[in-house]
């Protein structure tokens, strides 16, 4: 582990906003768990370079591109927060990963799942398994509902209170949490259909009669909308790793909207 003469690790300072809101402050050379959150935050700022470049693209080119791009800052976003909440769940999988028996040529469970790790089925009682075995650790299960979510809406409201002139944050105060988390919910779910749909040309009718130019921007806005949201949130999170100031997240948040999309 590098460090400087301080003692603490260097920052890594070229991160775009989106990287930083969901990935925290990397550093460039510190343990495990920072090694993945690098190695997320660094893939997070190609795609945002690569977002940047489809504005020339044709609109078949549009076609066949974005959604994939979409669908990365989506499974990356949700992997980085993964990390950053339940950081055992990604290190247990890296160990596995890095066995030189693991296959990659086969359909493998030791990797973050949509299924499973971001969605799971409904718990209708979250406490009647006394013993909790194998409760669901997804990051829009139930669970991170009662305990995440919920339990930190209030608080990441509290932070932006005096925030004005942000079309995002003004949404967000007019919300209640089940409100917020129903939508969210059901965004995550959509968007991620309707991305993949240019990722596994399931289709028999034109790509770009599904996904033109227009529709696939909507989509990515939703997309790192949904997803910086999480971001902002996950910053009020007391035992989050990398945690931005408060006042850092916000402005991180109102460059990331600023950015725009393509």
């Amino acid at each position: 582990m590098s460090s400087n003469e301080s003692g603490a690790d260097e920052p890594v300072s070229n991160q775009s906003a989106l990287a930083k809101l969901l990935c925290g402050n990397v550093v460039s050379d510190g343990g495990d768990i920072d090694e993945v959150l690098s190695h997320l935050s660094a893939s997070i700022d190609n795609v945002v370079k690569e977002l940047v470049t489809l504005e020339s693209l044709s609109d078949n080119q549009i076609s066949l591109f974005a959604p994939f791009l979409g669908r990365s800052i989506l499974e990356l976003g949700c992997t980085a927060l993964i990390a950053r909440l339940d950081p055992f769940r990604v290190l247990l999988l890296r160990e596995c990963q890095k066995q030189p028996n693991y296959q990659i040529d086969k359909p493998n469970k030791s990797s973050i799942r949509w299924q499973g790790d971001v969605l799971a089925d409904k718990v209708t009682d979250l406490w009647a398994d006394k013993s909790l075995q194998n409760p669901t650790r997804a990051l829009l299960g139930d669970y991170y509902k009662k305990l995440i979510w919920s339990a930190n809406f209030d608080k990441m409201l509290d932070a932006i209170k005096d925030v004005s002139g942000d079309v995002w944050i003004a949404d967000l105060r007019r919300k209640d949490f089940e409100r917020f988390y129903n939508e969210t919910l059901n965004e995550f779910s959509s968007l991620y259909s309707q991305l993949s749909k240019g990722i596994h040309h399931e289709l028999v009718i034109p790509l770009s009669s599904a996904l033109d130019r227009e529709t696939t921007r909507r989509l990515i806005e939703k997309t790192v909308r949904n997803i910086a949201t999480l971001g902002l949130i996950v910053s009020v999170v007391s035992h989050a790793l990398n945690k931005l100031d408060i006042p850092e997240a916000i402005a991180a948040y109102q460059e990331i909207q600023e950015m725009g999309v393509f």
